[in-house]
């Protein structure tokens, strides 16, 4: 069997260092705005889809970055 190969892609996610990081910049304080669920991500937004990418139910996912970012990447790029 061959192996698979996939990366995720976070978005603005409430940890110490994105606290930190949003302190200084104001931009990520305009990504937050930006972003269609309205809210910054947490740990467990991110290891649950990590869970899924490991599950069996996932097993002909492959060769595919998946981004866990609460839209905005999108939203940022419509505009």
């Amino acid at each position: 069997m061959g192996a698979r190969a996939c990366s995720l892609s976070p978005g603005i996610i409430d940890t110490p260092q994105g606290r930190r990081e949003a302190s200084t910049h104001a931009s990520m304080q305009r990504l937050i705005d930006a972003t269609p669920l309205g809210r910054t991500g947490s740990s467990e937004d991110v290891a649950s889809v990590v869970a899924f990418m490991l599950s069996d139910e996932a097993g002909f996912l492959n060769g595919i970055d998946i981004l866990v970012d609460g839209g905005v990447f999108a939203a940022v790029r419509g505009d």
